[in-house]
């Protein structure tokens, strides 16, 4: 007869499997408790993803996914369904929520479309790559809450379909742990919370796996006996006793990752990919205009170009946001479309560009910095050299504003060549004529007053908007004097935050450089209506009307020194579009202060002139790029627990310390019953069974003599079922027959019961007390017949020999000891 037909096999299996039926039994406590326990493992799970979004979109896309992934599993689990017919329902409740939850842009109200429904099932599969390509947070933005929302909603489809269909719950804690360690993955480098997240879900899954399987256990022992276990002692207390545990020991993990975090940064997706050219994460280069126009910057080659038109421009940037600081690219929070910078992979179309191609070579001497010098719309770039494949692949580009970008910095040597479209520009009569656009560009914040009383004063005369801007670069240009405050130029102030523009617009004269007329001028166009923006690079002469100390070479090469830089203005107009205008006076000599007469700009005299708010706001803000180096502040209940964290794990240790003796002597106990619970031979575990009582007697208080037999030393004894106890393990040591295993088991069922029974009426202190006693634990092991006792002290092998005690020095619970031999009960009496 082969294994698989014995009858003992078929029965085994059979029993595994009704355990199996069993444990998949639908009943509402497990429906309940089952939900409620991977809710509570997805939303620990979900705060890792919190630093990638940090907005309430993604509370809303998490309530959505949780309910209807809920509802999809809970209905499969009700009515059976099969996991395909689960799977089409999540897909379906994906399609029907997806756009409302994750893409609400692009939603009708509750109802998604049709674009919707492209961005969100494209978001799938392309929004992981630009979630780890994009600074965070990234909010609502387009579809970036798809990755979020589709791991979301499967992982509470699989995670409750566990939960109430499986036969083995704690796997449900599967779902949530790679939902977490999804959001690390793509989350920032920086440590965070991860810390205190981590072992949170941890813990949370092992307590959950703890109860279920303790749990379990009591289901399949109340089917094998036929009656009800106690819940309490069966599944309450050792999932305490484990969660006690888990607790003390993520205490210690946490606080250990907290004190002492990693001092490098951690490595996750987006610290391995290549990511795109953020210009927030650079320091405006309009900042460092002066810098060019320095003695010693001044006469250093800076550029070498070839091709290059007469009077043409070399742009370095092109910077549209101004906060009364500074001007610089990209939008304050890096949304707009001048702050997304792309590789071109082949070129940028420019079939919408009305202009001459021209085909320009750049050798770069001097200049440095990570802003790449280009020529007007650019179509094309090709790096030439030994890094040309690296410079390559770190090239970025922005085609709204036709700024280029370097990852990393361009070196000294560096050569490419330009493909690209100037523009047609048109005369000061056309420009006259021209309507303001409608491009989108940042507002500017904190505009000094000074710009709204200037452009008044400048345009007052004009009719139209175009007039009206030609007008105030005309008067600009009349009324300013150049002078960087260089060597022996007068004195001029540097920078172009709200307070030098003031400045600029309200002294008596007008004295800057390209730096704050350029600045000063699209905060006025702006103010006329049209959107404008700083355009900062190379021309010859700068701008400035003086020597243009370029020259051409017989092969149309210009050189461009630092005192070439200069700083124009943008305008966008409904008919030419983006339109460079320079607004920069000319270099001439600066009249004394008593020879210029007042400026035309009249402000209405007051009393006592109205405190600078904004100014004074101004003075208190930092630099934009100042935030990114300076350390996150610590949320208030991180510092809290970083203050209290030395103290809990000194409480705790001092308490350990306390504690460890009582521990060693509980330990002792279990090892000694361990013994005689296991002793090889059913005699030895009946001898142990009835050793164990009687130390727990003597645990408790009483008084057990040592010549005392066992019917002796229960007399007087608390408890219920000593007596027996004793007349069973007599008869069983002295009967005639040899004691089996069955008799050995129901010994120790006795002896467990009769224990018990001494517990009733004790105090929690007086049970304590009797659990940490070393009374037991310095007498002999053993029944006291014939005389002899057998010491059995735990570990004690070595102590002082008992009366009686064999050279051993132990009782080993095993063969027959002098005066316990059959036939003879008198010898009970301890007399030879």
């Amino acid at each position: 007869m082969s294994a698989a037909a014995d009858p003992g096999t078929r029965a085994r299996k059979t029993v595994r499997k009704d355990a199996r039926r069993e444990a998949r039994r639908l009943t509402p406590t497990r429906l309940v408790g089952g939900t409620l326990a991977v809710w509570l493992l997805l939303a620990v799970a979900s705060t890792a993803w919190w630093p990638v979004y940090r907005d309430d979109a993604m509370i809303v896309a998490a309530v959505t996914a949780v309910v209807f992934g809920t509802l999809v599993a809970l209905i499969g689990t009700v009515f059976r369904l099969p996991t395909a017919v689960v799977a089409i329902a999540t897909v379906a409740a994906f399609a029907l929520t997806g756009v409302p939850a994750a893409v609400p842009g692009q939603a009708n109200g509750l109802l998604p479309t049709g674009q919707g429904l492209i961005d969100l099932f494209a978001g799938v599969a392309l929004g992981w790559k630009r979630l780890v390509t994009i600074s965070l947070p990234v909010g609502s933005y387009e579809s970036l809450l798809v990755p979020y929302f589709v791991t979301l909603l499967i992982a509470t489809v699989t995670a409750v379909s566990v939960a109430t269909r499986a036969s083995r719950q704690e796997l449900a804690s599967i779902p949530a742990l790679v939902l977490f360690a999804a959001g690390v993955v793509i989350g920032p480098s920086r440590l965070d919370t991860s810390i205190a997240t981590a072992v949170a879900l941890t813990g949370i899954a092992l307590v959950w796996a703890l109860t279920v399987r303790h749990a379990r256990r009591a289901v399949a022992v109340a089917t094998t006996i036929g009656a009800r276990v106690p819940i309490v002692r069966s599944v309450l207390r050792p999932a305490l006793v484990g969660s006690a545990t888990i607790v003390a020991a993520a205490v210690v993990a946490t606080g250990l990752g907290l004190v002492a975090p990693p001092s490098v940064g951690r490595t996750v997706a987006r610290t391995d990919v290549v990511k795109p050219f953020d210009p927030r994460d650079y320091v405006s280069p309009l900042s460092g205009f002066r810098a060019y126009e320095e003695q010693t910057e001044a006469d250093t080659t800076q550029l070498r170009v070839t091709g290059l038109p007469a009077n043409g421009f070399v742009r370095i940037a092109t910077l549209d946001t101004y906060d009364g600081v500074v001007y610089r690219v990209g939008g304050a929070d890096g949304a707009t479309a001048s702050g997304t910078f792309e590789r071109v992979p082949t070129s940028v179309d420019v079939r919408g560009v009305r202009g001459t191609t021209v085909r320009v070579g750049v050798r770069v001497e001097g200049y440095s910095g990570v802003w790449l010098p280009t020529v007007g719309d650019l179509e094309r770039v090709e790096f030439t050299g030994t890094d040309a494949a690296q410079e390559r692949g770190a090239f970025f580009y922005n085609g709204s504003t036709g700024t280029g970008a370097v990852v990393g910095g361009i070196a000294d040597g560096t050569r490419y060549d330009l493909t690209a479209v100037l523009p047609e520009q048109p005369t000061d009569d056309e420009l006259a004529t021209a309507r303001p656009g409608d491009a989108s560009i940042p507002t500017p914040r904190s505009v000094p007053d000074a710009v709204r009383d200037t452009v008044d004063a400048y345009t007052g005369n004009a009719d139209t908007d175009g007039a009206k801007l030609v007008a105030m670069i005309q008067e600009l240009k009349r009324n300013g004097y150049v002078s960087h405050g260089v060597g022996d130029d007068r004195a001029s102030r540097s920078g172009h935050g709200a307070d030098r523009i003031q400045e600029l617009l309200t002294s008596p004269i007008m004295i800057g450089d390209q730096e704050q007329y350029a600045a000063a001028a699209a905060l006025m166009a702006n103010q006329l209506g049209y959107p404008a923006r700083v355009v900062m690079g190379f021309t010859a002469g700068g701008d400035a009307g003086g020597d243009a100390r370029a020259g051409s070479t017989t092969g149309g090469t210009t050189t461009f020194r630092g005192s070439d830089v200069t700083a124009r203005v943008e305008v966008d107009t409904a008919q030419w579009g983006w339109v460079m205008i320079d607004p920069n006076p000319t270099v001439r000599d600066i009249p004394d202060e008593q020879q210029q007469t007042p400026q035309p700009v009249t402000r209405p005299e007051t009393v006592v002139p109205p405190p600078p708010a904004e100014q004074q706001d101004q003075s208190q803000q930092a630099p934009p790029q100042s935030d990114r180096n300076t350390p996150p502040v610590q949320p208030l209940w991180l510092q809290i627990l970083l203050a209290a964290l030395p103290w809990v794990l000194a409480t705790l240790g001092f308490v350990a310390l306390v504690l460890l003796p009582f521990g060693v002597i509980v330990l002792l106990k279990r090892i000694r019953r361990r013994r005689r619970r296991r002793a090889p031979t059913p005699r030895g575990r009946i001898v142990g069974a009835w050793d164990e009582y009687r130390d727990a007697l003597v645990d408790r208080g009483h008084d057990v003599d040592r010549s005392a037999t066992r019917r002796e030393a229960v007399v007087g004894a608390p408890g219920d079922g000593g007596n027996g106890l004793a007349a069973l393990a007599d008869r069983s040591v002295f009967g005639p027959n040899d004691a089996d295993v069955t008799t050995a088991d129901r010994m120790w069922s006795a002896a467990d019961d009769a224990i018990s029974s001494l517990r009733t009426g004790r105090t929690r202190k007086e049970r304590i007390r009797a659990a940490v006693s070393l009374r037991s634990l310095r007498i002999a092991d053993g029944p006291r017949s014939a005389g002899t006792a057998v010491a059995a002290v735990v570990g004690g092998r070595g102590g002082r020999p008992s009366r009686g005690q064999g050279a051993a020095g132990a009782r080993d619970y095993d063969g027959l000891q002098a005066g316990e031999r059959r036939g003879r009960p008198s010898e009970d009496r301890g007399h030879p």
